[in-house]
């Protein structure tokens, strides 16, 4: 594990025209050109290294083309200008940013700090002896146990599901889950990862509990890559060279601003992780994003509509700035009806979906710590972090519903558009316009409606 106290990460990206080393390159020749040349002479002690190391320039190369002739919309970005410099703690991080931001060379600079843990929020306990509602039908839930009822509907099948987080029980006795090459260190946040595996695909316990779609094939790729560093954008590569058109994958992490405030802001604010993002849909992969829980400090929530990127509202659909990732945004809510936005949950027009934000029951002892005991299970998962596995679990459901069907799987923006209709989900109590927190999916209105338009009426089990 790499020692991130002694160094601030700042990712740079530099224009495509500056001649920058490839992978496996001596670092010593990054500092032979020019702009770094010039960095390192300014503020000595800098060390440099790639965001992107667990796949090869070559191999991103095979991606971005790939994308284009699925996606012909799909313009990328040069992955290859893509660096971090660290700045040793005892410098002033804020004048080698603004050094690198002054430099004609380079085209976005920005400070990271991603290693916020996942946050708990202290949701009402009000509907403890429903346990898992969520599964249940509208407008309590999403309808799960209907689903059940149609061939996929458990998520059996060839559809990938990969959590993208820190860490999980990976040995939980209600987990079945499985590693990758690229999965890198399963390092912290063991019972959150277990609670999020557990809402997708738990299969059922002791107590007669399951996930939403308990036989789906789950791997995990941590945002702790292998060389040590916690790297969103790299994880997320790295899940793109195993992911298939029509896979699923979840991203639940939260970031902070571009000025690194208090505040916590959804991963693709981030433009490295944004982009990424954007590969992934472009290659017909859903990405499932939570919208995050508002600050680290307080009991805040943000307006996405509000947030700024150099000035830009970025997140906002109705701004001619809006910069659309192809990824569903999630929103938590209350588990009651009318359902309504949980008090630090973020929200805007960004959001495509809601879902249970309070009282989830799953595997693990999230808050808590189980110590690594494989047995245990909570009562209290909430945020956006339950509400975006929520969604998660619907979204494998539909695919593998679809694949099993009708042999075909849907892309990204057809996944969106259906996981966020209003015809085929529960609105908030005062409608997205005014809430700001999409809808939550109806799996029985989308089986029953959505789909014999798209190949006519799926089969039932049984």
């Amino acid at each position: 594990m790499i020692d991130s106290t002694l160094f601030v990460p700042i990712v740079v990206k530099f224009h495509k025209d500056l001649p920058l080393p490839d992978h496996g390159q001596s670092e010593d020749l990054f500092f032979q050109t020019d702009v770094t040349r010039q960095l390192q002479e300014r503020i000595p002690g800098i060390r440099i290294r790639s965001l992107f190391t667990s796949l090869t320039f070559a191999e991103i190369d095979d991606l971005v083309n790939k994308a284009k002739t699925l996606d012909t919309n799909y313009e990328p970005p040069d992955f290859s200008g893509y660096y971090v410099i660290e700045c040793p703690m005892e410098i002033n991080s804020q004048t080698l940013l603004e050094n690198l931001l002054a430099n004609q060379n380079v085209e976005l600079a920005y400070v990271i700090i991603d290693s916020t843990p996942p946050e708990f929020t202290n949701a009402a306990h009000r509907v403890l002896d429903i346990l898992q509602g969520y599964l249940g039908p509208a407008p309590v839930g999403v309808d799960a146990q209907y689903a059940w009822k149609m061939k996929g509907g458990n998520g059996q099948g060839n559809v990938k599901f990969i959590d993208i987080e820190q860490g999980w029980l990976l040995n939980h006795e209600s987990l079945c889950v499985n590693t990758l090459p690229c999965t890198g260190l399963n390092y912290a946040f063991q019972d959150h990862g277990a609670a999020v595996l557990g809402i997708a695909m738990m299969k059922k316990n002791k107590n007669g509990a399951r996930g939403i779609t308990p036989d789906a094939k789950g791997y995990v790729i941590s945002q702790w890559r292998p060389d040590g560093y916690l790297n969103n954008a790299d994880a997320i590569m790295a899940a793109l060279s195993h992911a298939n058109y029509g896979d699923i994958i979840l991203l639940q992490a939260q970031v902070r601003g571009l000025s690194a405030g208090k505040r916590l802001w959804p991963v693709e604010v981030h433009p490295a992780n944004f982009d990424v993002i954007r590969l992934a849909t472009a290659l017909g992969v859903t990405v499932i994003e939570p919208a995050a829980n508002g600050s680290i400090y307080f009991n805040l929530c943000s307006d996405l509509d509000q947030f700024l990127s150099d000035g830009k509202r970025v997140l906002n659909r109705s701004d001619s700035d809006f910069k659309d990732s192809g990824a569903i945004m999630v929103a938590g809510a209350s588990a009651t009806v009318p359902h309504v936005r949980i008090y630090n949950s973020n929200y805007g027009s960004r959001i495509d979906c809601h879902a249970w934000g309070e009282n989830v029951y799953t595997a693990g002892n999230f808050p808590n710590s189980s110590n690594g005991a494989i047995n245990f299970y909570t009562k209290e998962f909430c945020g956006t972090s339950s509400a975006a596995a929520i969604i998660a679990g619907v979204a494998i459901s539909l695919q593998s519903i679809m694949e099993t069907n009708y042999n075909l799987r849907l892309g990204p923006t057809e996944m969106r558009k259906i996981l966020g209709s209003e015809l085929y989900g529960t609105a908030s109590q005062n409608g997205h316009a005014i809430d700001k927190i999409g809808v939550m999916p109806d799996l029985k209105k989308i089986i029953d409606k959505a789909l014999p338009d798209i190949g006519g009426s799926p089969g039932h089990d049984g």
